[in-house]
């Protein structure tokens, strides 16, 4: 398949932002490890971390990395990880 270079733009600009977000979001997670917090991959704190993404979500102006990592942490749990 071609893709036309608006479009190869288009696709540049969207991975850039993707690699930038998972460089917050990935500081995000490892202060929140140095300050103790574990077990995110516990399947048995799924449910406790889809309450918190639930209450989060409505009110996340400026918390948009948090709320993309409780979302990350559901993602891997439901895939076995």
């Amino acid at each position: 398949m071609t893709i036309d270079l608006e479009t190869q733009e288009e696709i540049s600009r969207l991975n850039e932002a993707v690699d930038e977000f998972a460089l917050e979001m990935k500081a995000r997670l490892r202060e929140q490890a140095v300050k103790g917090y574990r077990g995110w991959d516990d399947p048995e704190n799924y449910e406790r971390i889809l309450d918190l993404l639930v209450k989060q979500a409505p009110a996340s102006e400026g918390e948009e990395v948090d709320i993309a990592n409780l979302a990350m942490i559901l993602w891997s749990m439901r895939r076995g990880r």
